[in-house]
Parts: C-alpha cells; structure tokens; sequence
C-alpha cells in the first residue's frame, strides 16, 4: 500500500504479536515478575479463558506501588481496566487511535475469530505515522529533485560522453608512441567518463532547461571534467616521489582544473621531463576547455529554437550552430595547423611540442611544453605565439565574419568591443614598459609579449613577475581583470561589459539621440557584444524579429506608432537590469580577488600585491604567476585557487543565475 495511506493500513502491520494472560486473581507480584521476564509493559486479565481486562506498568505504579499496597496481596481483578477495549483484525491504524483516543487508552489488543492475536501500542503507531510523514515529505523533496534536475542530469551524462570520446585522442597519441606510463590514466579518465555519463543518462534525461539549470549544467560540467581529469596526473605523479595521497590529489585536481579552465597556472617546473604523450594530454584539455566543446556537444542535441535560455551562460547569442562548427571545427583547426607549422619553421622544437603549445596558445591557456620554450631569443617563436594569443581574446563571430564574403572591415567583425580591445592592447604596451622600467630582461618586446600575455589571459611569461614594480603588477592586474573580448577563449570581467556600462551612462547623463537612431545604435551594440556579456539580448529578440518582419510588409510609421514606446520601455528596462547585473559582476570579480590576496598572503607569506596578483590570475583564467604557486604551497590554498580558476570560467555569472532569481528574470 501507498505511504500516504497509513492511516488506512491495517492494524495488523504494527501489531506486536507477543503477549502474556493471566487470570483475574492472579497477584499483582507474579504479574510483575511475568512482564518483566518476557519485556513487556502490560498484560491481558481473563476470566475462564476469556480475556477481560488489561493491566499495564502504569496501573501498577499509580494502584500499586504509590499506594504502598502489598503486591503479593492485591490481584489483577482489583486494578485492571475494565471493560476491555478492543479492535477487530481487519480494523485500520485511522480506527485504532480514534479507539484510543476516545477511551483515553495507550494500548488496544487485536482480535479475531480464536480470540486476542497481539497488541497495539499508541507509540508504534504514532512512530509509524510520523515515518509516513517523513517518508512522503522525502518523497516530494526526490520527486522535485527528479523533475527539476532530470534534464540536468541527462544533459551531463551525454556531455560526459562526448567529453569520454574528444580524449581518446591523447590516449591514442600516447599509444602510437609507446608511453604507457602516461595514457594509463589517460584511458582510466575515458572510462571513469563514459561509464558516469552512461549512468546520468540512464537516470536524469536529454531534454531542453531553463537558465537556473543550464547554469548548473555549466558549473557541474567544469567541476567533474576537473575531478576526472585528475586521474592521468595522479597515476602519473608528475610531482614529487613520496609525496602523500592528499597532496597528490588536490595537486592533480589543480592541475586538472587549471588545463579545462584555460588558466595555466602550473606546479611542474620542467614540463619536458614528463612523456610527450602527457605533456599533449595537458594542452589538449585547454583545447577542449577553451574552444567550448562543452557547448558545442549541446548545441548538436537540441534545435537550435531552444537554446535561448542558454545563450545568457553559453555566450552563443552570435553564431547559429552551423557558425559555431565551422568557426570551431574548421577555422580553428586552419589556426591550429598554420602556427604548428610556423613554429616548426622558427625554431628547433618537436613537432608534438608545436602542436601542444599551439593548443595552449589558441585557447588562451597557457600550459608550456617545455620550461625554456618562450625565451627572449627566439623572437619567432615569440612573434607566432602573441599572434595565437591575440586570436584567442577574439570572439569567435570575429573569426567566422573574416572567412566570410563580407570579409574583415565590417560592423560585425570589427565591432565596437573588437575595436575597443585593440586599442586598449596597443595603448597598454607602452604603459607597462614604462611602468617596468628597470627590471631585468625587460625591453619593449618583452613588455609588448607580457602585456599580449596578461590582456589576452594565455599566461605565458619569461620574466620574474615577483620582481617587477609594484605600479606595474597594479598595471598587469587590471589588463587580467579586464581581460578579452565576450564569447572568446579569454577570461576576465571581458571589454564587452565595460563597453556596454558606457553606452548606458552616457545615454543617461544626456547624450540623446532620435529614436531611429537610438535603436538603431543600441541594436548595433547588441550585435557587437556577444550575450556573454549581454545576457538580456535574447529576451529582446524575438520582439525585434516581430517588428522586422513587420516592416517589410506594413508602412513604417504605423509600426514605430505601435511598437515604439513598447521598444523604449523594453530597453529602459533592460537596461537598467544590464547594468545591475554587470556592476554586480565587477563587485565579485574584485571581492573574490582581495579575499583570496588575502589568503594567500596569510598562507603563503608573501605581499599582498603578490598575493593579490596571484588570485586575479587565477580568477581570470590567465596563468601569469609571481611564483606562489608552487609544490610548497599549502593544500587549502591550492583549492581556492582551483575554485578560483572554476568560477572565473563562466565569469561568476553561472553561480549568479543558480542563487539569484532577480537575475534570472
């Protein structure tokens, strides 16, 4: 029967079957002594086999022992309840406590047609309702889990898959080349994902989610790729001989989240003492991390009508599927070869080395192949590797338009926020190298590289970042906050946000236009700055896709005379959202950076300006590093660190939409 039913069951299911009957004139002493050998609270009083009364513990202490009556003396007959109360076999739980409710009883014997056939007690069935209700409020509480999560659940399972699939690639490379030590853990990594994404699958369902769980998808898809792809560096133990089980862990992990995160940030001073198969598994997961896979393995499973509610955390809001392929697939991969090949041209350095720092150079991660690879001597390989960088803080819709027949001079490629980025990037060169002045081994081509280095969130360095001035790691702090542009592989708060703050200040200190203008400009912003950084845009979309279509069948002042003080209420409205939620985005950015400055600055002893340096590069996903991190660092501080690097994946703004419901809206 169904729990919600247990004031319908029978009385029968919490019976207790064991009982003890004594005759009427039996003494109270022998009732006591029968009880207690049998560890029960009450027994049944008959009379020539016929059950009568009941005397209980209860009776006993009020009639007998408070009274100072001789309990050898006193019989059963003269304190038992009588008559006897009591419930067929068939009765319910519901009749049994209404029985004693009404004649004020604990305990009602059970019968049947050969007489009495157990007890109810009122604390059975009152434990077994309050389980009932426990039970059904647990039952609730799952089934809402179910419903709201299912699709969380079975979206991560077939990501998991996907994810098990993309790394056969470096298993199958460390094959070819023989280096078992190293794609061991690689293949326990493709299993430990396809075997948990065939159980989410199994358990939770494909299907479309809303922004709440497509923000959690987000989170969750980061946090068990990092945690499976520990596995390869704890097998592996790139670290320290004898180091212990902790610290092996939460290192792996480090390291882990650091390649899917795109940040770089490392605790392996000579990546070339490890197998060249590893040292590509390490970039590889910055390809896969930093060219969005993870989205792209969505978009593949759903029609692309209901992906909206996912363009606010995706940043897709630019490109159409098919744009998203081919700028991943097949523009990428045209980057990827020709800087392989140019590396290779440039300098001595193996064609497996180029291709993994090729990897970590157009996804803005950072990992080297080797400690000695980016040196102030090989300008090719410096000249190549800025080139990489800066194509990875550009959108990828920048990408796509300059393969396109409309080619590289167009609103859509060279946007407000492409062209804001640039001239922040160049201006910056100087900046620092003046700031910088005097550190060694600094010149302007060094500067140049360490301000490419930071603004673009690769994290490649060759100087002693401790060692430069304060005023120049303030200086390098603010280009890693910043960060690229929106919809990039670049981390940061993103240019795109700050742009859009200045279009919605000036418009409200006075710089007013016409409405054809105005809406003509705002969408052109909208177009410019990918829904990373404008998440409301597709809020207003399906409005405007309404109107256009309007416009090319009805005369224009009729539709501005209907649509256009709702368009103005629309962009009042969400602007003023817009710049809440990017303030608030800024706020966290730098509160999350001095908490964990500070932190580090605690545990590991150092400045607050190196600590602080340290933490935006890892909030940013950069990787530049003034030497706190390190082997000798302490596990707490790894691990914020690696949260750090997680929450500066989605730029903060996936937690926002699980937490905050304002935002959502």
């Amino acid at each position: 029967m169904q729990r919600q039913d247990v004031l319908e069951r029978p009385a029968t299911s919490y019976m207790q079957r064991q009982f003890v009957t004594l005759e009427e004139n039996a003494s109270v002493a022998s009732a006591v002594k029968e009880m207690q050998s049998q560890e029960l609270e009450s027994i049944i009083v008959t009379r020539q086999g016929l059950a009568i009364g009941m005397v209980t513990t209860g009776d006993i202490v009020e009639k007998v022992v408070l009274k100072g009556e001789d309990s050898s003396r006193t019989s059963l007959k003269s304190i038992m309840t009588f008559p006897l109360v009591t419930i067929s076999f068939n009765g319910t739980v519901k009749q049994a406590l209404q029985l004693m409710r009404l004649n004020r009883i604990k305990r009602v014997p059970v019968t049947n047609s050969t007489g009495i056939i157990g007890i109810v007690t009122q604390r059975s069935l009152a434990d077994a309702v309050s389980k009932s209700v426990l039970e059904r409020t647990l039952d609730r509480a799952k089934s809402t889990l179910k419903m709201r999560y299912k699709p969380v659940l079975g979206n991560l399972g077939v990501l998991l898959q996907f994810s098990a699939v993309l790394l056969v690639v470096p298993a199958l490379v460390g094959t070819a080349l023989g280096q078992a030590s190293s794609i061991t853990g690689v293949y326990l990594e493709v299993v430990g994902l396809s075997f948990t994404g065939f159980f989410l699958m199994a358990y939770g369902e494909k299907g479309q989610m809303n922004l709440k769980q497509a923000s959690i998808f987000i989170v969750a898809s980061f946090v068990v790729m990092s945690l499976f792809g520990s596995l390869p560096y704890v097998y592996l133990n790139p670290f320290a001989r004898g180091i212990d089980a902790n610290s092996l862990f939460v290192n792996s992990l480090f390291e882990s989240a650091s390649g899917f995160t795109t940040t770089g940030l490392s605790m392996i001073t000579h990546p070339e003492n490890l197998p060249q198969s590893f040292n590509f598994y390490r970039s590889y997961t910055q390809w896969v991390g930093g060219l969005s896979f993870v989205y792209l393995v969505m978009m593949l499973f759903f029609p692309e009508e209901k992906l909206s509610a996912w363009k606010s955390v995706l940043g897709g809001g630019m490109l159409r599927l098919k744009e998203f392929i081919v700028t991943l697939v097949g523009i990428f991969s045209v980057y990827s070869l020709v800087l392989t090949l140019l590396l290779i041209l440039t300098g001595q350095i193996a064609n497996i080395y180029a291709v993994s720092a090729v990897f970590a150079t157009i996804t803005g991660g950072g990992f080297s192949p080797t400690s000695d690879f980016i040196s102030p001597g090989n300008i090719g390989f410096l000249v190549v590797t800025s080139a990489g960088m800066i194509l990875s803080a550009l959108p990828f819709a920048f990408h796509y338009y300059i393969f396109s027949r409309k080619g590289l001079f167009t609103k859509k490629t060279l946007g407000t926020e492409v062209t804001v980025y640039l001239v922040l990037l160049v201006a910056s060169v100087p900046v620092f190298y003046l700031l910088a002045a005097g550190t060694t081994g600094l010149d302007i081509g060094a500067a140049a590289f360490h301000t490419v280095s930071a603004s673009t969130n690769t994290g490649f360095q060759y100087i002693n970042m401790q060692s430069i001035p304060a005023a120049a790691k303030v200086f390098m702090i603010i280009l890693m906050m910043v960060g690229g542009t929106a919809f990039s592989t670049a981390g940061g708060i993103k240019v795109g946000r700050f742009v859009i703050l200045y279009q919605e200040f000036a418009k409200r200190i006075g710089m007013k236009r016409s409405e054809m203008h105005q809406s003509t400009a705002i969408h052109e912003a909208y177009s410019s700055i990918s829904s990373t950084a404008n998440p409301h845009r597709s809020e207003d979309n399906g409005i405007l896709e309404r109107i256009r279509e309007e416009y090319r069948t009805r005369d224009f002042r009729e539709i501005l005379q209907k649509h256009g003080e709702l368009l103005k209420v629309i962009r009042e409205v969400l602007g003023i959202k817009l710049v809440r939620e990017i303030l608030i985005v800024i706020g966290l950015f730098v509160f999350l950076s001095v908490l964990t400055g500070l932190v580090l600055s605690y545990t590991a002893n150092r400045s607050f300006e190196d600590s602080m340096f340290e933490s935006v590069s890892a909030l940013s996903t950069t990787g530049l590093s003034t030497g706190i991190t390190s082997l000798s660092l302490d596990s707490f501080s790894k691990l914020l660190l690696t949260a750090n690097m997680i929450l500066g994946r989605f730029e903060i703004i996936a937690v926002l939409y699980i937490f905050s419901s304002a935002l959502r809206k």
